[in-house]
């Protein structure tokens, strides 16, 4: 799985309209911490086999941000295993690094997905009902 991100080239953006790609403030101001930009990847509401390559070429652009990634899975109504092995090795390479990867999102149909192909371990999802505060380093 490493190497279907690691091996991958960079393209334009242009097909990877289906999983925008925006940057945000995080930290606590509250806490005088200094907001820190985010990388946010908004999964589509179907991640299939048809959408696998929009879906790879916006994870190869930012698997190498040092900024923390924020998958919003928001939307997500559908997954399937093509989906999740990309997921999979993201998370794996982003791990690998050292880099921060949060979740956002209710993460139920990613964890059963996830369940059903024994992969749940590998996604380093968060616990059910902390979907906001989850995060994977």
């Amino acid at each position: 799985l490493a190497s279907i991100l690691m091996n991958a080239t960079k393209r334009k953006r242009g097909s990877a309209a289906a999983m925008p790609l925006k940057r945000t403030g995080a930290g606590d101001p509250t806490a005088g911490e200094r907001p820190a930009a985010a990388v946010v990847i908004a999964l589509a509401s179907h991640c299939t086999v048809k959408d696998a390559a929009a879906l790879k070429q916006a994870l190869c652009e930012i698997v190498q941000e040092p900024q923390p990634v924020v998958v919003d899975a928001q939307d997500l109504q559908r997954i399937d295993t093509a989906a999740l092995q990309l997921l999979c090795a993201f998370v794996r390479e982003r791990t690998a690094l050292g880099r921060r990867i949060q979740w956002r999102g209710d993460l139920a149909l990613l964890r059963e997905a996830a369940g059903l192909l024994d992969v749940a371990a590998l996604l380093r999802l968060p616990e059910a009902g902390l979907e906001a505060v989850g995060a994977a380093t």
